[in-house]
C-alpha cells in the first residue's frame, strides 16, 4: 500500500528569506545527472570531491551499497530530507510521505535555518587545476551574522546523529573553492546530521577544513598513475 504523502510547511511559515541575494551560478559549470559528472568550459571532470573526500575500500562500497535500494534505502531517505531543506529555504511547501518527517520536522526547526538570509543552495563548485567538481548544501547568513557552509546527513537512528562524522575535508573544499570562484570567505563551516526525532549541528573551523581537504586530496593524487 503506497504510503500517503503531507505538506506542512507554507512559504509563510518558513523561518529563511531567499531572493535576489542568492549567488549566481559559476559560469560554465554544469551537471550531468545521467553520468554524474561536472562539466566545466567544456572539460568533464574526472572527479568529484565526495569520492575524494571520502573513499571508500571496495568492502566499504559492497556494503553501503547493499543498503541504498529499496523503500528503507538510505538513498529515498537521504533525496527526501535533502528535498525537504532545500525547499524550506527555498521558502516552498514541504511535501514528503508521513513517515519522513521523523527527520523533516526536527531538520527544519533547527535553530540554523531560523530567521537566516540563504545565500545558495544545492549549489555547485568546481577547482578546474584540480579538476575536481561537487555541490554543497547550502550557505547562509545565521540570524548572528555568521557566514555558514553546511553540509546535510541523513542517520537512520538517534545514535547516528552523535556518531556520524563531521563532514571536515568536504566542507573544507567548497569553503576553499568559494574562495577562489567568488573571494568569499565563510566564518564557519557545519555539519547538519539529521536523524529521526533528533538533529545536531557540528562546527568546525573553515582553516582546518582545508587542511584536512589538502590531505584528502594529497592522498588521492598518490593513487593516481599519471602523478
Amino acid at each position: 500500500m503506497q504510503q500517503q504523502s503531507n505538506s506542512r510547511t507554507t512559504p509563510e511559515q518558513q523561518g529563511a528569506s531567499a531572493g535576489a541575494s542568492l549567488l549566481p551560478p559559476v559560469e560554465g559549470l554544469e551537471f550531468n545527472k545521467t553520468a554524474h559528472r561536472y562539466c566545466y568550459k567544456g572539460d568533464w571532470l574526472p572527479w568529484s570531491v565526495s569520492s575524494i573526500a571520502s573513499p571508500l575500500t571496495s568492502s566499504d562500497f559492497e556494503r553501503v551499497m547493499a543498503k541504498k535500494d529499496g523503500p528503507d534505502g538510505w538513498e529515498l531517505r537521504g533525496n527526501t530530507i535533502h528535498k525537504a531543506l532545500e525547499n524550506h529555504l527555498s521558502n516552498k511547501g514541504v511535501v514528503a510521505e508521513e513517515r519522513f518527517y521523523k527527520w523533516i520536522d526536527p531538520l527544519l526547526d533547527c535553530w540554523l535555518f531560523n530567521d537566516c538570509e540563504v545565500l545558495a543552495i544545492e549549489y555547485a563548485v568546481c577547482d578546474p587545476v584540480k579538476r575536481v567538481g561537487g555541490s554543497f548544501d547550502f550557505l547562509l547568513r545565521t540570524a548572528q551574522g555568521t557566514l555558514c557552509l553546511g553540509d546535510l546527513k541523513t542517520v537512520g537512528s538517534v545514535h547516528g546523529v552523535k556518531s556520524r562524522k563531521k563532514a571536515d575535508a568536504q566542507l573544507g573544499a567548497y569553503s576553499h573553492m568559494l574562495i577562489d570562484l567568488h573571494g568569499l570567505r565563510v566564518d564557519k563551516c557545519v555539519t547538519v546530521v539529521s536523524g529521526p526525532g533528533d538533529v545536531a549541528v557540528k562546527h568546525s573551523d573553515p582553516e582546518e577544513c582545508h587542511c584536512k581537504w589538502l590531505d584528502a586530496w594529497d592522498t588521492h593524487r598518490l593513487m593516481q598513475p599519471e602523478w
